[in-house]
């Protein structure tokens, strides 16, 4: 009976995280759609670290560099 619950436990928990990840959308679509790209890209500058795992945000900058809107950063000097 414990065992019953506990993978009925675990199936549950697996469906609930399913259903709360974002859909992952194109560079086309951030082209597309310039007011989430906005949004989805002052995200990424939020958390640096969300650059790296989250697809939305490596799609998000590629749409902006393709668009020829994106802002260079300023050259370091060492």
């Amino acid at each position: 009976m414990k065992r019953a619950i506990q993978i009925g436990c675990m199936c549950l928990g697996s469906i609930l995280l399913a259903s709360c990840s974002q859909p992952v959308h194109s560079i086309e679509y951030y082209k597309q759609h310039e007011d989430e790209r906005k949004v989805m890209l002052e995200k990424c500058k939020a958390d640096p670290d969300l650059v790296m795992r989250d697809e939305n945000c490596r799609s998000a900058a590629n749409a902006q560099f393709q668009s020829g809107s994106y802002t260079p950063s300023k050259p370091r000097e060492w």
